[in-house]
């Protein structure tokens, strides 16, 4: 079997595993969740020659959730039009079926009869409403439809955690108001430890639950309405806005000495989960950007220093 064939055959054997795991965890097949589930596999990979070809030629793996979500809004855009136009129809039919010659009865009044008139305006009337009601249940099913693709973009669907979209979104809002000024803003990020250790000893499907049970002990353990963030495989971040600095480490080092005390089970095993963490702080004019770098360099520290801990850059 030659080189591009054996490329073929793994890559077919990545998209039934997808599948696979999508149906154990009974989630639909959307292309955005057959996306993010078929490349997380493809990094898992042992496959050099895979991984290379995927960075070389990336526009082949990179059916991304933004291109998915934009299809289905051009899809309910286009549901919403036929929908107006059948009820124009509907109208332009109600109307035809109900004409009454005005021109004629105002040449022949003898022959007016207002009992025929009045039920024909009350019939008019009564499928006019009922049109008209029709057409405002499709505007709400739209409506409905509409917010529920903005959730599913905006989260995502194995940790139920806001994605990457919303955190760039977040985190340039407030920093819009240290422009000039320092502000209470601390930037966390959290990695799980020897993660790759729990998919090769469990599985993957353990992995899963592993992350879903983080992103559930680390919601849990911040102040209600704070945003927790999903921003790689097994990284999580967390904007601790109006926070001191002494506030966030009692907070960074709680969720890991509770992460670390933690048991999890998986079909009779368990699974001893450990965090580590990188703080950083927010300075006068600091971009998104360079927060994140700040972070991810404070998160490499930490893993250097042995994990289960958390290091700082202010």
């Amino acid at each position: 079997m030659n080189q591009n064939n054996t490329i073929a055959q793994t890559i077919y054997e990545l998209g039934k595993e997808s599948f696979s795991k999508l149906e154990t965890l009974s989630i639909p097949p959307y292309p955005k969740y057959y996306y993010d589930t078929f490349m997380e596999f493809l990094n898992d990979s042992s496959d050099p020659e895979l991984i290379d070809l995927s960075k070389k030629h990336s526009y082949l793996f990179s059916l991304s959730q933004e291109s998915a979500i934009g299809s289905a809004c051009f899809d309910l855009a286009k549901k919403g039009l036929e929908e107006y136009i059948q009820t124009n129809n509907n109208l332009k039919a109600i109307s035809d079926e109900s004409f009454i010659d005005i021109n004629n009865l105002q040449k022949e009044p003898s022959k007016i009869q207002m009992g025929e008139i009045i039920s024909a305006f009350g019939s008019f009337q009564g499928k006019i409403l009922n049109e008209l009601k029709n057409a405002d249940d499709t505007v709400t099913k739209l409506k409905l439809e509409v917010e529920r693709l903005e959730r599913e973009s905006n989260i995502d669907p194995l940790t139920k955690t806001h994605n990457r979209r919303v955190l760039t979104k977040d985190l340039e809002e407030i920093l819009s108001f240290g422009e000039d000024k320092a502000i209470d803003m601390q930037l966390v990020m959290f990695d799980a430890d020897d993660f790759k250790k729990i998919n090769d000893s469990f599985g993957h499907i353990a992995g899963d639950k592993t992350l879903i049970f983080i992103a559930k002990l680390i919601q849990n353990s911040i102040r209600r309405g704070t945003r927790v963030y999903r921003y790689g495989g097994e990284e999580f971040i967390v904007i601790l806005n109006r926070t001191s600095f002494e506030e966030a480490e009692k907070t960074v080092g709680r969720i890991i000495q509770e992460t670390s005390d933690s048991k999890l089970l998986y079909k009779g095993h368990s699974i001893h989960l450990t965090l580590s963490a990188g703080l950083a702080s927010h300075e006068k004019g600091i971009s998104a950007e360079a927060l994140l770098e700040k972070v991810d360099k404070a998160l490499y520290d930490a893993k250097k220093n042995g994990k289960n801990c958390y290091k700082v850059i202010k």
